[in-house]
C-alpha cells in the first residue's frame, strides 16, 4: 500500500487549484524521505492543517502593540494622526492619553528651539512650514510673539543729491586741508631761503586763518622788511605757541624798534622763547643782562 491510497488527482486540478499544487509538493517531499514510517492518517491530518491556514490572516496587533512604532519614529504628524483617527475610541483610552503626552513633549521641544533664535518673521513661515498640522498653538504663540515686537527702525535714507554733496564737501574739505598744508610748507620754505616777497603770499592766508606759524613767519618777513610795527602786531598773535615770535619780540624790546626800548620786557620775552624751545633765546638773554644798561636779572 503506497503512503497516499485515497488521493487521487487530475493533472488538471494541479495547474488550477494553488493548493493542490502545495499538497503536491508535500507529496513528492514525502517521497524523497520515504514514506514507510509515515501513517496515511498522521500524513492527511498534518496536510489539512497546513491547507486550512493557508489565506489567514496573522491576528491583530493589540493598541499597545500599535503606538510603539509611533513612539519609535521621529515625526510628530503621525501621532495627530493617530488621536485624529482613534478620538472616539474608548477602547483606546490609554493609548490615546499616551500618544498626546508624546506629541506635547515633541512639540515643546520644537518651540524651545524656535524660541531660543531671534524672532523673525522667516522663523515664523518656516515653523508654519513644518508644525502647523500638529503643534498649531506653538506656532500661534510664536506668531503672536512677533506681532508684539516694535518694529524695527528703518535705517536713515538720504536723497541722493544729498549724498552727492555730502561727498563733495568732504572731498573739498580734504582738498582745502592739502592745500593749506602745500602753502604752509611754501611759508616756511620760501621764509626760510628769505624770498620774502613771495613768502608773504603764500603766508598770509594761513596767518590771517590762525596758523601761528604762518604768523610767526609774516612777524619775521616784516621785521626783516623794516616794519617794525606790522612785525610787532603779528608777533603778538603767534607768541602763545611760537618760540620764534617770543624771540622775536624781544629783539623788538631790547632795540625799541617801533616801541619804546624797554629791556625788562625784553628780557621777559627772551624767557618766554626760551620756555618753548627757542635755540637763542638763553644767549640773548644773558647778553642783554650783562649788558652796562641790561636788564635784571629776574
Amino acid at each position: 500500500m503506497g503512503c497516499f491510497p485515497k488521493l487521487q488527482l487530475q493533472f488538471s486540478d494541479l495547474l488550477v487549484n494553488p493548493m493542490h499544487r502545495l499538497l503536491v509538493i508535500m507529496m513528492s517531499a514525502v517521497l524523497i524521505a520515504g514514506c514507510g514510517n509515515l501513517k496515511t492518517s498522521d500524513f492527511l491530518s498534518r496536510t489539512g492543517d497546513a491547507l486550512s491556514k493557508i489565506g489567514q490572516k496573522a491576528p491583530a496587533a493589540g493598541p499597545d502593540q500599535e503606538i510603539k512604532p509611533l513612539f519609535d519614529q521621529p515625526y510628530i504628524d503621525p501621532l495627530t494622526e493617530y488621536l485624529q483617527r482613534y478620538a472616539r475610541d474608548p477602547a483606546r483610552t490609554t493609548q490615546l492619553e499616551q500618544v498626546s503626552q508624546e506629541r506635547e513633549r515633541r512639540c515643546g521641544a520644537v518651540a524651545r528651539r524656535y524660541n531660543t533664535d531671534e524672532i523673525t518673521a522667516a522663523g515664523l513661515a518656516s515653523y508654519r512650514r513644518g508644525y502647523s498640522f500638529s503643534c498649531a498653538q506653538d506656532v500661534a504663540a510664536y506668531e503672536a510673539r512677533l506681532e508684539a515686537m516694535p518694529p524695527a527702525p528703518k535705517p536713515s535714507q538720504q536723497p541722493f543729491n544729498a549724498l552727492l554733496s555730502d561727498n563733495t564737501e568732504v572731498r573739498d574739505g580734504e582738498a582745502k586741508k592739502a592745500a593749506v598744508s602745500r602753502q604752509l610748507n611754501d611759508c616756511y620754505l620760501l621764509t626760510r631761503i628769505r624770498n620774502f616777497s613771495d613768502a608773504l603770499i603764500a603766508c598770509r592766508g594761513p596767518a590771517e586763518d590762525g596758523a601761528a606759524g604762518a604768523q610767526a613767519n609774516m612777524a619775521q618777513i616784516q621785521y626783516a622788511l623794516g616794519n617794525h610795527e606790522s612785525a610787532y602786531r603779528w608777533a603778538q598773535m603767534a607768541v602763545p605757541e611760537s618760540g620764534q615770535a617770543a624771540y622775536l619780540l624781544g629783539e623788538i624790546y631790547a632795540q625799541g624798534l617801533g616801541v619804546a626800548q624797554d629791556k625788562n620786557a625784553a628780557a621777559k620775552w627772551f624767557r618766554t622763547a626760551a620756555g618753548l624751545g627757542h635755540a637763542g633765546a638763553e644767549n640773548a638773554l644773558n647778553n642783554l643782562v650783562s649788558s652796562p644798561e641790561g636788564a635784571s636779572a629776574n
